[in-house]
């Protein structure tokens, strides 16, 4: 069993293919960090975290994807575009890597091990990696 914390549960961070959560304790701690500054009790909905490799291959995952690390998740919540989740977790200290899509209204995190900085990109309409660019000016939410 991976690491689970009091908003998110064993289930939910589990794999949708094998039920198992692989997740590392850093994904799920950084989790809860976004989950604290967005407040206002909005739920996050985490989409998918822990990716067993056959699932991850199944829906056309990089082998050595983050997930299949367990040490990333897409997130969701109600009512926020892509471009605002992106504002939240650049507030996240514990977030290293963020990656956007403004055709659907999520946002992959992780925390990959980076020297300085974060690492960001965006994901263009048929959910395929582009490089990055800002958000749409609507992304401006507070916390």
């Amino acid at each position: 069993m991976g690491a689970t914390s009091l908003h998110f549960t064993d289930a939910e961070l589990a794999c949708h293919h094998c039920h198992v959560n692989g997740c590392q304790q850093a994904i799920v701690d950084a989790l809860e960090q976004f989950r604290a500054t967005i407040g206002m009790g909005r739920p996050v909905i985490v989409n998918s975290a822990y990716r067993c490799s056959i699932y991850n291959a199944e829906i056309g995952g990089v082998p050595d994807s983050e997930h299949v690390q367990g040490i990333a998740a897409d997130i969701t919540v109600e009512g926020m575009t892509g471009g605002q989740l992106e504002v939240i977790a650049k507030q996240c200290s514990l977030i290293t890597a963020i990656g956007r899509s403004d055709s659907t209204p999520y946002v992959h995190v992780d925390t990959r091990k980076i020297s300085q900085g974060r690492v960001l990109w965006a994901y263009n309409d048929q959910g395929k990696w582009v490089h990055y660019f800002p958000p749409p000016t609507d992304a401006p939410v507070e916390a």
